[in-house]
């Protein structure tokens, strides 16, 4: 049988092989472009409406038009993941993703012109093994030198796959620790992101993260400000620094993926406890409760496969 993915690109649903984009595209040749993506839990979406509506958002600031209104996106999406279901893991999950580019350029001079967007919408598996025996061990955050794009220069709020800042600090930090998560300072020194992630610490009995003025308005972001009300656990948005985060009792990252994963350490130094603390593990429960599946324990077992 082949096992082979398909993706929707630009009308139509191909092998994953079989998707090309050509070299004058401005998605490759000017980085024009913006994604998103949401996951599923027994393959049911989680909050797909919301990560379209931000797609949504992010193609109008890039002025990418994909033709089609947010509910004909969804349905496709909804198509792709049921078209490879058939060759999935049952116990698995998988990325559900949207991805648009400019198109081929026509003219760059001038009138700055481009043929009709790119669109791709695809399913790829989540990789448990990656990062399962971090929900116990915890994480080692590590701030490196290069800094956040500045929101002046270009808004955290659009989603986009034009990353090479990312890129270049997560390879300072995987020389510091090989399994590291990069933290990202702004020009003023305030913490910012993760390549992939939002960042919370709680401190003096309150969760706090930074705002969206130097940080993704991130739906998983939202997902534990969500819970965190649930639980009675006061919650604030505003500036922090390194002093904030190396003084912390607890901290971590949320991200779309793996959705909650602890920090042990920053900098190399010990963090709170040096493990999981009693905050982070109520709201990993209350969002384990919420999809109706223990998160740390599914990815523990999809990656023992």
């Amino acid at each position: 049988m082949n096992r082979e993915l398909l993706t929707w690109f630009n009308g139509r649903l191909v092998p994953d092989s079989e998707v090309r984009i050509h070299h004058t595209d401005s998605g490759f040749s000017f980085g024009h472009n913006v994604t998103d993506s949401a996951r599923t839990f027994g393959y049911r979406p989680f909050k797909l409406k919301e990560h379209i509506r931000r797609f949504y958002r992010s193609m109008s600031v890039a002025r990418i038009n994909p033709g089609m209104p947010p509910e004909r996106m969804e349905e496709i999406a909804l198509e792709v993941l049921e078209a490879n279901l058939p060759v999935l893991d049952p116990d698995g999950d998988v990325w559900v993703t949207q991805t648009a580019t400019g198109g081929r350029m026509r003219s760059t001079i001038g009138r700055f012109e481009f043929d009709r967007p790119g669109l791709l919408i695809a399913t790829l598996p989540l990789g448990f093994a990656d990062y399962a025996h971090l929900y116990e061990k915890g994480v080692h955050a590590v701030t490196p030198s290069t800094r956040h794009i500045p929101p002046q220069s270009l808004d955290a709020k659009l989603k986009h796959r034009n990353r090479i800042f990312f890129t270049l600090a997560e390879f300072e930090v995987k020389e510091v620790d090989p399994e590291g998560f990069s933290l990202l300072l702004d020009i003023d020194g305030n913490v910012t992101e993760n390549k992939g992630a939002n960042f919370f610490i709680y401190r003096d009995g309150r969760l706090r993260t930074p705002t969206t003025r130097n940080c993704l308005e991130g739906v998983s972001r939202a997902t534990v400000l969500e819970l965190a009300r649930e639980e009675a656990i006061p919650a604030v948005e505003e500036d922090l620094q390194p002093y904030h985060v190396a003084t912390a009792e607890e901290a971590f990252f949320c991200s779309t993926s793996y959705c909650m994963l602890s920090v042990a350490r920053y900098n190399g130094n010990v963090l709170g406890e040096g493990r999981p603390g009693p905050i982070y593990r109520r709201l990993i429960g209350a969002w384990s409760r919420r999809v109706g599946m223990d998160i740390p324990d599914q990815a523990l077992r999809g990656a023992a496969v």
